[in-house]
């Protein structure tokens, strides 16, 4: 059941993501404590200050979700449950309990085992009673284009499971082993998959290309040198050049695609092209 005051805040929530490795994991419980904020930048240039936080509408009802799917899902359910937060100067420290459902099994595995390390909570600035934001509660510098919440109301915290290409190839590979409950982070693990396989065959075909290259610019060198036979180097530099070609037409990567949508596809893809491998 989502909570009233967070479908009444729900429009104006700022979601910060951070990285955080488990700090401790009590498996006899269900747990792990770990790190909500960090004095770290997230990917939208924002701190927030630990000592700042105020959870005083958090702790009425301390719910921990999967990727915030309390906006879009009416009928969303908690995964987890925050037992305690402690303001340290690294971050916001908590211990989270997981529940038993099939979306909390599989949230409590990828985290507890490492394959997940993100976190993403939902704030607002702190108001007064005439409703602005109090005074330096946010503080913006032009010339680094970074914000830092001084002063912040937290009212949940979500499991982010961000689909990245840093894991080694054994990590892919056991990952790809896990028996998942939940549509939810099967996809998760279906896009890392498909992440780390588009990022290795854009790298394998960098490398054949590069090479051509060489050896284009080796022949083309060579037809400086009046001794060596115009017409055989001429040739040779032509076949490489339609070799080029037809590697680029030939282009095909046979990817664990089944389940997503062209677009899906495309944004993937594009993500590992713009940066994210």
């Amino acid at each position: 059941m989502i909570p009233q005051y967070l479908k009444e805040v729900t429009k104006n929530i700022k979601l910060i993501t951070i990285k955080s490795d488990i700090s401790e994991h009590l498996k006899s419980e269900r747990a792990i404590v770990h790190y909500i904020s960090t004095p770290d930048l997230d990917r939208h240039r924002d701190i927030l200050n630990p000592k700042g936080m105020d959870d005083s509408e958090f702790v009425q009802a301390p719910s921990v979700w999967y990727n915030h799917n309390y906006k879009y899902d009416p009928n969303a359910m908690p995964i987890a449950k925050s037992l305690w937060r402690k303001k340290q100067e690294a971050g916001v420290l908590t211990k989270t309990v997981f529940a038993t459902t099939a979306q909390a099994n599989d949230a409590y595995l990828l985290h507890s085992e490492g394959f997940i390390n993100t976190w993403s909570v939902g704030i607002t600035p702190k108001y007064d009673k005439e409703g602005n934001a109090e005074k330096d509660s946010i503080v913006y510098d032009e010339k680094k284009k970074i914000t830092t919440w001084e002063k912040w109301k937290m009212f949940e915290y979500s499991s982010a499971p961000l689909p990245a290409n840093v894991y080694a190839q054994d990590q892919i590979k056991a990952m790809g082993e896990i028996e998942l409950e939940s549509v939810e982070y099967k996809n998760f693990v279906h896009e890392t998959i498909l992440s780390h396989t588009i990022n290795a065959r854009i790298e394998q075909l960098e490398g054949e290309m590069a090479g051509l290259k060489m050896l284009y610019d080796l022949v083309t060198e060579l037809l400086k040198n009046k001794e060596v036979v115009t017409k055989d180097v001429e040739e040779l530099k032509q076949l490489i050049k339609e070799q080029e070609k037809q590697l680029i037409k030939n282009i095909s990567i046979e990817l664990p695609v089944g389940g997503f949508s062209d677009d899906r596809i495309k944004t993937i893809v594009k993500n590992v092209v713009d940066g994210g491998r």
